[in-house]
Order: structure tokens, then C-alpha cells, then sequence
């Protein structure tokens, strides 16, 4: 199953976030890792925060503005934050 939430724009930076089955989540336009513990990874992209929950968690190729988190998958959470950015 792949999931992609976001898109690329041109104009506005949007937070890209692909999910391959329940291992492993890809995001995009990433501007700071805040959080990662064995059971969630926080990452603020792109004026949203997205958490990746589960188990033996890890964050790994925080290059070129994108992340990946890799590890037992068991939710995602993305919202807005107040008064983030879009860039």
C-alpha cells in the first residue's frame, strides 16, 4: 500500500509524506527533525507536523530536506501547526 499526502508545488512548499506498507514513511520538504524515540518520530515540514507512531522506530537519510523513519508503523499524524509556515 502506498499513500501520499501533499504534493509538489512550485509556488508553496507542501509537506510530501509516503507511507510503504506498515515499515517505513518518506517525507519531503522536511525542516527539522524535533522528536525521535523507539515509539514516535516528530518532523516539522513544511509549517506541518507530522508524527510517525509504532515500535523500534528510527529516523535515517535527514538530507537534502527529506527524512525516513523506518520501523514497525502504526499511525501517522499530520496537522497544521499554529502560525507555522509554509516555506
Amino acid at each position: 500500500m502506498r499513500y501520499i499526502f501533499g504534493g509538489n508545488s512550485r509556488e508553496i512548499k507542501r509537506p510530501v509524506v509516503t507511507v510503504v506498507g506498515d515499515s517505513e514513511v518518506h517525507i519531503e520538504n522536511c525542516r527539522r527533525l524535533l522528536e525521535c524515540s523507539d515509539i514516535k518520530c516528530s518532523i516539522l515540514s513544511a509549517g506541518y507536523l507530522v508524527e510517525v507512531w509504532g515500535t523500534e522506530l528510527s529516523a535515517a537519510a535527514f538530507a537534502g530536506g527529506s527524512a525516513s523513519v523506518s520501523g514497525k508503523i502504526q499511525s501517522v499524524n499530520i496537522g497544521r501547526r499554529k502560525g507555522g509556515d509554509t516555506e
